[in-house]
Formats: C-alpha cells, sequence, structure tokens
C-alpha cells in the first residue's frame, strides 16, 4: 500500500530548500536542534520530521505546510494573507513569552549558584 505522505518525497523537498539556499545540514540541524545524523535521514527519507521540524522547517524558509508535506501551495486569497501575519504575531509572542521565561530561569539557576557558591566560600 502507497504512504499518503512520502517521506522520501517530503525529504527531497526540505533536501532542496537546504541547497537552493547554500546551507549545509550540520547548519540547518543545528537550527532544528537535531543531530546532523538525524537531521539527515530526513532528507534521506528514512524518517519523517516530527511536527516541531516541520514547523521550524516551514518557518525558516517562509513554506507552508502543504508545500513541504504535498509539495502543492494552496490557493491563496486575499482574505487570507492579514490572518497569515497575525499567525506570525502570535507566534512571535508566543516564542518572546517563552524566551522570557527562559531567560527568568536561567537568572533564578544563576542566583541560586550563586548563593550556594556563597555560602561554600563562608
Amino acid at each position: 500500500m502507497e504512504e499518503i505522505l512520502s517521506k522520501k518525497d517530503i525529504g527531497e523537498r526540505i533536501r532542496v530548500l537546504r541547497l537552493t539556499n547554500g546551507l549545509s545540514q550540520a547548519f540547518i540541524a543545528n537550527i532544528l536542534n537535531l543531530s546532523r545524523s538525524n537531521y539527515s535521514q530526513i532528507e534521506l527519507g528514512n524518517q519523517y520530521p516530527t511536527f516541531n521540524t516541520l514547523h521550524e522547517i516551514a518557518r525558516y524558509y517562509s513554506k507552508t505546510y502543504d508545500w513541504l508535506l504535498h509539495g502543492e501551495e494552496p490557493a491563496k486569497t486575499a482574505a487570507e494573507h492579514p490572518a497569515k501575519i497575525d499567525l506570525i504575531i502570535n507566534d512571535l509572542e508566543t516564542s518572546f513569552r517563552s524566551f522570557t521565561m527562559s531567560l527568568k530561569r536561567l537568572e533564578q539557576e544563576l542566583n541560586h549558584i550563586k548563593s550556594r557558591r556563597a555560602k561554600v566560600r563562608a
């Protein structure tokens, strides 16, 4: 039975995007927080990208999920563009909140380490 979504086709589209942009597998793997070998397996079509990986690839190359998964762009209407901008804004706001929370946790951890260090020295 033929796969609905071909790992080989998805991997090939992702590989072509990377090569068209003159990027190495190691560079993209680093952006995606994957090992180079894991990323290579996606390009070779030996495994599907996770949803998060697919999302990051789509964002990085400004492609749609439809294009990455099926090789086709859906027909776009003029009314869809503001919605896309709203999605991008929401995505950026969510990323910013997550980044801010991560920075706060890092600051707390740093303060905790400094506190422990000061107690050891005393």
